[in-house]
């Protein structure tokens, strides 16, 4: 199959050399899997909002989207393996992540704070959270940012998340993806408080923002489905509160993350926003106070 087959059956468009589609692998609301056919002829997926290519590949293999003898297949390893896969490019993609991080500044009093406002967020600053003043977009535009920075179970820098800003901060930059991930990302988090004995883990950054601030309980983002299920937690996390999205893929992920975290040893529920809401922050901005999670 090729990329452009690929691409329309997932109902996606071209940008420039490559194509656009929503990603399979997370509840995708714009467009962040970038698709192109490589110079060997195999096709190349990449998940800007932070899926790792293996779980992209895993669901496109189960629609019968992907060639199963695929050699790119061959990269993952078996269901009970903990085998590393191969990475030469991932220290140069952290390298590159770390310098993004060093580059960004104290988010108190800019565009990230009014851009969080608007989203009905006030709580004191992460310093997980930094402002980005001009980061470029992979259309070649520059757009002031928010900025996550991404670490692994021991709390080392693995990657930064990244929120492309309107100029005004009054929402999102108009850019497809308008959220994009750097680095190897699988299993990290952006740690929006210390770990503590008992946290709350959702999908996005306003998510799980939203119920910190109205519970006060400390927080990680995920970033994605991929990355909730996928999520390593250091041996301190006794208690975890998981937040569904309200829909089938942040549920199932949900689910999923909750199932392996037990089976760890941790107590664990599922938070779920009231009817007709699609996630914690949307509940939020809906002035009605999440309901009591943690």
């Amino acid at each position: 199959m090729s990329a452009e087959t690929l691409a329309r059956t997932l109902g996606g468009r071209r940008s420039g050399r490559t194509w656009l589609a929503c990603c399979p692998a997370h509840d995708d609301r714009e467009p962040s899997l970038a698709i192109r056919d490589g110079d060997d002829g195999r096709v190349l997926v990449h998940c800007h909002a932070g899926c790792d290519q293996r779980d992209v590949i895993d669901v496109l293999r189960r629609r019968d989207l992907w060639n199963s003898t695929d050699r790119s297949s061959a990269l993952r390893p078996g269901p009970s393996s903990s085998a590393p896969v191969p990475d030469p490019d991932a220290e140069r993609r952290i390298a590159a992540a770390v310098g993004i991080w060093d580059a960004s500044h104290d988010a108190r009093g800019t565009t990230v704070a009014t851009y969080l406002s608007s989203r009905g967020l006030v709580l004191p600053f992460s310093g997980r959270i930094r402002f980005h003043t001009a980061l470029t977009h992979s259309t070649g535009t520059v757009w002031p940012a928010m900025v996550g920075l991404v670490t692994d179970a021991a709390d080392r820098p693995i990657g930064v998340h990244r929120t492309f800003l309107a100029r005004d901060g009054s929402g999102k930059a108009p850019v497809t993806p308008a959220r994009m991930a750097l680095g190897p990302i699988r299993g990290g988090a952006v740690r929006l408080a210390p770990a503590a004995k008992k946290i709350v883990v959702g999908e996005g950054i306003e998510t799980v923002l939203s119920v910190m601030q109205s519970t006060g309980v400390p927080g990680w983002a995920a970033l994605s489905t991929s990355g909730l299920r996928t999520l390593v937690l250091p041996r301190l996390v006794e208690e975890v509160v998981v937040l569904a999205d309200a829909d089938e893929p942040g549920e199932a992920a949900a689910r999923d993350a909750a199932a392996r975290w037990v089976h760890e040893g941790r107590r664990v529920r599922i938070a779920r926003p009231d009817e007709g809401y699609k996630d914690f922050n949307d509940m939020l901005r809906g002035q009605v106070g999440p309901r009591r999670v943690a």
